[in-house]
Order: structure tokens, then sequence, then C-alpha cells
């Protein structure tokens, strides 16, 4: 699926807010870029690239923006690495993971400082799993085997003093998929997923909430501290070969998360294709009230955000903690803080 910047329809209020291209600025080095988005269009984990895109932040800078949708961060990481794709959207976990492997990978901008997922327990088991330590010997449905979603549940289970081994995980995808696995049959005992289907579950009576990753308290309960979520990632080499162009893919993005600060829900829908939320945009907006504030924020990057990203996916995979990973090149808020003084809010501090 493709969502061309050159094409994409939008409300009134998006062509309104169009300003003048950045031409005087640095000239590009490369004008036309492919993003590979890892995930379906309705995550509330993508809402500021969407809105990036839409409102046509790409294009003021100067960008033509071909934006391909994969089934999957890991699937849109891989086009990434492969060459096909000159940016990947998805977690910012993946450039610590490559790392490892001898791919140096940078985010250019992290959006997402909430991760979004939250763990319910299908109703009618809440009397028998009512601690995230009960857990144990259940079976646990999370979005893919080594996704952020995997990821966030065995953290939850090894600092609540349970082994993560001791419950089974069963692979059912994202979105309506994970809804649907949830319904059917009484296979899963638990689920880790996103909005808009933890709302649809939840909204439904067919799941209660245990932990929640949608707001800063529930972030902090679930790592230990602040977190960094998706982002747009390019390889290093990319970034050196094309300074000016990742300053202006950065630029976009401030852009988007700074008009968050003060948008309406209705503002945001008034700048998405309905193709986006015509589906249920009842539970759409919904969905964007409880995450919107994973996304108001200045996009600068913390040690200890990164830090708390490496003790999470180091779960799973122990020998990360063992890895001399150099975040000096996982990310660079200096292209954040050029975007910061055009496009900065009163609101920011």
């Amino acid at each position: 699926m493709k969502h061309c910047l050159m094409i994409v329809t939008v409300g009134l209020a998006a062509l309104a807010a169009t300003g003048p291209a950045s031409a005087e600025g640095p000239a590009l080095e490369k004008k036309n870029l492919t993003i590979a988005v890892g995930g379906s269009i309705s995550q509330m984990n993508k809402v500021a690239y969407f809105v990036a895109l839409n409102r046509k932040y790409f294009e003021q800078e100067g960008l033509s923006v071909d934006s391909n949708a994969f089934a999957s961060g890991t699937a849109a990481l891989q086009s990434l690495v492969g060459g096909s794709a000159d940016v990947a959207e998805g977690a910012f976990e993946h450039t610590l993971r490559m790392q490892t492997k001898g791919v140096n990978i940078t985010c250019l901008v992290p959006y997402g400082r909430y991760p979004g997922n939250v763990l319910v327990v299908r109703k009618s088991e809440a009397d028998n799993i009512k601690t995230v330590a009960d857990l144990k010997g259940k079976k646990i449905g999370v979005s893919a085997p080594g996704s952020s979603t995997h990821n966030f549940v065995a953290g939850l289970i090894e600092r609540a003093g349970a082994n993560w081994k001791d419950a089974s995980y069963i692979s059912i995808g994202t979105g309506p998929s994970a809804v649907a696995a949830m319904k059917t049959g009484g296979e899963l005992d638990a689920l880790v997923n996103l909005d808009p289907a933890i709302n649809a579950l939840v909204a439904e009576g067919d799941a209660s909430i245990l932990v929640d990753s949608r707001t800063e308290q529930g972030t902090k309960d679930a790592f230990g501290g602040s977190y960094l979520a998706d982002c747009l990632m390019v390889k290093n080499d990319f970034l050196k070969a094309n300074p000016n162009t990742s300053q202006a893919i950065t630029n976009a993005i401030v852009h988007a998360m700074q008009w968050l600060k003060t948008a309406s829900i209705d503002d945001i829908i008034k700048s998405l294709p309905p193709s986006y939320y015509k589906n249920d945009e009842k539970l759409y907006r919904m969905s964007l009230e409880r995450n919107l504030s994973a996304f108001q924020w200045d996009g600068l990057v913390t040690p200890e955000a990164a830090n708390n990203v490496l003790a999470s996916i180091a779960v799973l995979d122990p020998a990360l903690k063992q890895a001399k990973i150099d975040f000096s090149l996982t990310y660079d808020n200096r292209l954040i803080e050029t975007a910061l003084k055009k496009y900065h809010s009163p609101l920011s501090q």
C-alpha cells in the first residue's frame, strides 16, 4: 500500500496549513525519498508521522516522499537495510539491535515517548490474573515473536520476579487480527497490543487492562522511567551523505509534533484521509484521545530513555546486556534542536 505525498488527498485544514517550501534553505542532496512504514496505518504509534505526511510537512521542506506500508516493523527495517528504502519508520530499538550486527542506523527523530503497549486480560480470567506475576503458565498474545509487544510483557514478568519463559506466547498480529484472536474461542488468557485494538476489546467488554503504557505514569511503571518508541531512522551512511536531507526529514516530524501540541481531535481527523479511520471513526477518535500525549513533545532523546529501551529488549536477548552499544550512533539531538529553532512552540517548555 502506498501513500505518495504528491497525490494524497487531505482536508482543507491541511491544505491551508501548507506554508512556503524551504527552497531558501540549504540545497537537499536527495529530494525524492522512499519511506518504509512498519504496520497498519490505523495504529496510534504512527500519528505524528502520518500528520507530517498528510499535512504535507515533508513537501514544505522540499521533499517528495513515497510512503510504503509493510506488514511489520521488521519488514520495514529489512527494506531499509536491503537498500530499497531510504528511511524506515519503526521502533527505536531497531537501532540497538542492528548495531550489534554491524549495521549502524540512526534515529533521526523519535516521535513517540510512550510505547502505547497495553497488557489486557480476558474478562473471564480477570479473577485469576490480578497481577503480572499471575501470568505464569498462561497463554499471551503478542504481535510477533521478538516484537515490541513481546519485549513489553516479557520485561513486565521479569520485573515482577517471575521468569518470562514460564508463559506461552502466541503471534496474533495487530489491529483486527488481535481483536479477533481474543474474541474467538478461549485460546488466549491475555494479550499485548496497541490502539485501536485495545480500545475495541475493552469497550466491548472482552478484556480488562492490567498494565498501560499509553501515559507517562504507565510508561514509568512499565519501564522504570522514560522510554523511546517509534522514530524515523536511516543508515548512518545516508546521514553522512545527506545531512541537509536528513535535517529536512527531522524538520517535518518536529513540525508535526509541535502542531499536535495545540491540535484538537477534530483538527487531526480533518488532516487525515478518511481511509485511516473510516472503519470506526468513534473508536479512532477514542484512541487518539488516549494516545495523543505520546506525541506532544519535542523529541529530544535522553540517555535514560535510550538505556531503558536497551534494558527492555535485553530480556528476550540477554546477549545485549554485554553488548557495547555506542549510543552516539543511534541518535543525534542536534538535528532535533535545529528543527525546534524553526518550529518551536511556546507550549514546549
